[in-house]
């Protein structure tokens, strides 16, 4: 167990706080005067929350972090200033837990990587390369920028997967109310006419009645298919197959695999900017891609730069990584200047996400449209053309 302590020494003039395992109170206590340490204060440590913690609230929290550092707040200080004003619960917590283990001698990214749900990898890496720097508020300032961008991008990335699902959600919709509620209707009037019915109007009435009777296990396939879709998910083939087939989806799938490229140019690009090596740098890259397919091909990336291959002939080595990236990832290369060409890459990817999302939605509204149409005309005809049928009967 951990406990948070304050301690004096013999002399009662100086007062140490610090973080130390102990199995109990007693041998925290014990421990304590071991050190020549008289406890003032000792409570157990809470274990860190565990929860999301918003892209914008972050990027706030490094903003003023940066800005508190650079007015010559010291680091504690800041801290203490932050875990009091920000509104976040588990940014509050892990302000505060970083500030007492920064007190009791850890070095800041040291301390920020026991709240790995707050301070993700990349961020600790940027942290701990400007501590060796001593530029700390310059990493502040570019990681809080990094994760703006970051969060552009992502929303760009919702939209394009959202609008498709609510264009499919709204035909399912669509169909299921017209084959359990209109199509019923029809098929009663029928019946008590007793007039022979057209081939499509047969197989639309057989249709809705297969159905209305079997609609609970149809509910209980599709919730036990999207269960087990979930669980190939979480193997290691299944997610590089499926990541690989969502990269290849037509319309969407290029937006995606735009994005997926510009958060790697722009991420490896902050790292290497910051003075992170480049091994490092690529294995904490791996970890924002959210794609295993792209995550493996960077994999093998790392491995040919490892045995002493540039970044770019490594890079042009896999399909999955677009030529455009691995052109100005070697101009970078040999002008000296990878960073700045990644961060050219990003925003010239990030700009075609931003392009592909727009044209994504121009497209689908006029295809819903005409779709939507042809269901209803389809259901229209097969529904009404018995009628004809029988205004002729009742002609006769």
């Amino acid at each position: 167990m951990r406990f948070l302590y304050e301690a004096t020494d013999a002399k009662g003039e100086r007062v140490y706080r610090g973080v130390l395992e102990a199995e109990s109170p007693q041998g925290a206590r014990r421990r304590l005067r071991e050190m020549g340490l008289y406890p003032l204060r000792l409570e157990r440590a809470r274990r860190p929350k565990r929860g999301q913690v918003p892209l914008p609230e972050l990027v706030l929290f490094m903003e003023e972090f940066a800005t508190l550092v650079g007015a010559g707040v010291p680091v504690t200080q800041a801290l203490h200033t932050l875990s009091l004003e920000t509104r976040h619960p588990l940014i509050k917590e892990a302000a505060r837990g970083v500030r007492e283990r920064v007190e009791a001698g850890e070095g800041l990214a040291q301390a920020m990587g026991h709240y790995p749900g707050v301070f993700p990898p990349l961020v600790r890496a940027l942290v701990a390369a400007g501590e060796a720097g001593g530029a700390l508020e310059v990493v502040l300032r570019r990681i809080a920028e990094y994760l703006d961008k970051s969060h552009d991008l992502r929303e760009k990335v919702r939209t394009a997967l959202l609008y498709p699902s609510f264009v499919v959600a709204v035909l399912v919709l669509v169909v299921a109310v017209l084959l359990v509620f209109v199509i019923p209707v029809f098929a009663r009037l029928y019946g008590a006419a007793g007039a022979e019915l057209p081939l499509p109007t047969r197989l639309l009435i057989g249709t809705s009645l297969f159905v209305r009777q079997n609609i609970l296990w149809l509910l209980l396939l599709f919730l036990a298919l999207l269960y087990v879709l979930r669980a190939y998910r979480r193997t290691p083939g299944g997610a590089k197959l499926l990541d690989g087939l969502l990269l290849r989806l037509p319309l969407v799938g290029p937006i995606l695999h735009k994005a997926a490229m510009a958060r790697f140019a722009r991420t490896l690009a902050t790292l290497y900017e910051g003075g992170v090596l480049i091994t490092q740098a690529l294995e904490a890259t791996r970890n924002v891609l959210a794609n295993a397919a792209l995550a493996e091909a960077l994999d093998r990336v790392l491995e040919r730069v490892v045995r002493g291959e540039s970044l770019s002939a490594a890079m042009s080595r896999e399909p999955l990584f677009l030529p455009i990236v691995v052109r100005l990832t070697l101009v970078g290369e040999e002008a000296g200047s990878l960073d700045q060409m990644l961060y050219q890459v990003a925003s010239h990817l990030e700009r075609e996400v931003d392009y592909g999302v727009k044209r994504l939605s121009s497209s689908i509204e006029p295809a819903l449209t005409v779709l939507l149409g042809g269901i209803m005309l389809l259901v229209a005809l097969a529904l009404y053309l018995p009628l004809f049928d029988l205004s002729r009967i009742l002609r006769r």
